[in-house]
């Protein structure tokens, strides 16, 4: 009992201006420690505005405890209710904001939704305070002046304008954060959508900064809706001579061996029209994966030149240029029958014969990364690389394994070309490769021209043969399932059931 009349005495005899700053000094205090735990404990992300809100909570709060009146008590209250809006904000963002996503790429509310709230929560505490302690009527506020109103719409035009297209591409769904788009013909990723703009990437790694009532007025091509699958085109034109399904079939085989092009939907060419120099293709390919759109296009051009080029269909120049010249061939015949000779296939071949095969061998071309040969495949063809450097890969068990290098001069298929074989490996051009191809038709005919030919072929082939499956036995973990080498009998019957002999 004594404790509280201590306390009673000194209440009683104390100033009401001392009792007064003590009160605030408590309430400012207080207010410190309730934000201190809020930001370290619940990352809760509170600024200097708050500091401004508690000093003025605190002096509002003593006031009216003690019934304490001071000059600008109006003025400090206003402040604040005005400043109470900023921690509320900062509350939003910590515990509401995050409930859908935000902020974040995935986020299921418009990234500038919060932002438009912060500035309508700032705008409401403002003009609530100014009707609160100062009576004034928020209508009469906003339209009281005519001409004050005309000179805000004038000022904020752009920027109310640039609002409301964020939110009418919001509400409309037309693209969201991570789609590629098509803008004025540049493909383009959303990477932001905020109040005032939205901000776009290109594939060279480029911001662009776009205003939402510009971009609205556009017409904007979304690749990745509903999914990230979209095609894309590529146009050639050839000569007349040329069936048209043969061009079909080239063009569809050389977007099937870039990488990045999708298998399913298949690729698709089609006849689009009958220019004067030449008819028109064009390509329709798929793809997933917007940002590897240049380096695919690039691809699939570079395989549509080098399969043109292997199947012989020329591109067709513009009908005005008169163009006279001798077409050089790409390998001279003595070349090539140099080139044959050389090989331990032909080696004992007399030269009559090596030049039978050269005048009908065919020249190929290979660019970088292309399959010439794959494994299982029916062969037809054997191959002598003139130029470059091709990589042997053989798949068994699941398991592939590269098996060596190519290089100039080596030759290779020739195995499946004299026994009908399917490929027992699979080769690939490590660097753009210029091949001469001897084809059944051609090895037939020398054959049927010099019977005798068969034998040494056999005999050349079982020790080939031999050598390859040395390889394939060290390279496979179970040695017990190698398959039996054949002999050179085995090989001469099956040249002689093949070719006719």
């Amino acid at each position: 009992m004594p404790q509280p009349n201590l306390i009673n005495s000194f209440l009683t005899a104390a100033e009401p201006e001392a009792l007064f700053l003590l009160a605030v000094i408590l309430f400012y205090l207080a207010g410190l420690l309730v934000g201190r735990v809020l930001k370290r404990r619940f990352k809760v992300g509170l600024g200097w505005t708050y500091q401004i809100f508690i000093v003025a909570a605190a002096v509002v709060i003593a006031s009216d405890l003690f019934h304490f009146d001071f000059p600008g008590q109006r003025l400090v209250a206003m402040a604040a209710l005005f400043f109470a809006a900023f921690p509320l904000n900062a509350l939003l963002y910590r515990y509401f904001w995050p409930i859908f996503g935000y902020p974040g790429e995935q986020a299921r509310v418009p990234p500038f939704l919060p932002q438009i709230t912060t500035l309508l929560l700032i705008a409401t505490a403002f003009f609530t305070s100014l009707s609160t302690f100062y009576g004034a009527a928020v209508p009469g506020l906003l339209a009281g002046s005519g001409l004050i109103a005309f000179v805000l719409g004038l000022a904020l035009q752009d920027t109310l304008g640039n609002i409301f297209a964020g939110l009418g591409l919001q509400a409309g769904k037309s693209f969201r954060v991570g789609d590629w788009l098509i803008v004025d013909g540049k493909h383009v990723e959303v990477i932001e959508v905020n109040w005032r703009s939205t901000r776009l990437r290109n594939n060279d790694a480029a911001s662009l900064d776009i205003p939402n009532n510009q971009l609205a007025k556009a017409t904007i091509v979304n690749l990745y809706n509903p999914t990230p699958i979209h095609a894309a085109r590529a146009s050639v034109c050839v000569e007349y001579g040329i069936p048209p399904n043969h061009v079909k079939d080239a063009l569809v085989q050389a977007a099937l061996a870039a990488r990045g092009v999708l298998s399913t939907p298949a690729p698709g060419a089609f006849l689009m029209n009958f220019d004067d120099s030449g008819i028109r293709y064009e390509l329709k390919y798929w793809i997933n994966d917007a940002r590897q759109y240049p380096e695919i296009s690039d691809t699939v051009r570079t395989n549509i030149w080098y399969e043109l080029d292997r199947r012989t269909i020329p591109f067709s120049y513009p009908t005005r240029v008169v163009e006279m010249r001798t077409k050089k061939e790409t390998e001279p015949k003595d070349q090539v029958a140099l080139l044959l000779q050389s090989q331990p296939l032909f080696a004992d071949m007399e030269t009559s014969q090596i030049q039978v095969l050269a005048k009908s061998a065919r020249h190929l071309r290979y660019g970088k990364g292309e399959k010439i040969i794959n494994q299982g495949d029916p062969g037809e063809s054997m191959y002598v690389l003139s130029s470059g450097i091709a990589q042997v890969t053989v798949e068994r068990d699941g398991r592939a394994s590269d098996l060596g290098e190519l290089v100039t001069g080596e030759c290779f298929g020739e195995i499946s070309l004299l026994t009908g074989n399917p490929r027992t490996a699979s080769v690939a051009a490590k660097t753009d490769c210029n091949i001469i191809e001897i084809d059944q038709a051609a090895m037939r005919d020398l054959l049927k021209q010099y019977p005798r030919l068969a034998d040494h072929l056999s005999e050349t082939l079982s020790t080939r043969r031999s050598v390859l499956e040395t390889e394939l036995a060290n390279w496979k973990e179970d040695r017990a399932t190698v398959p039996i080498i054949p002999t050179k009998e085995s090989f001469l019957a099956r040249m002689r059931q093949l070719f006719g002999l």
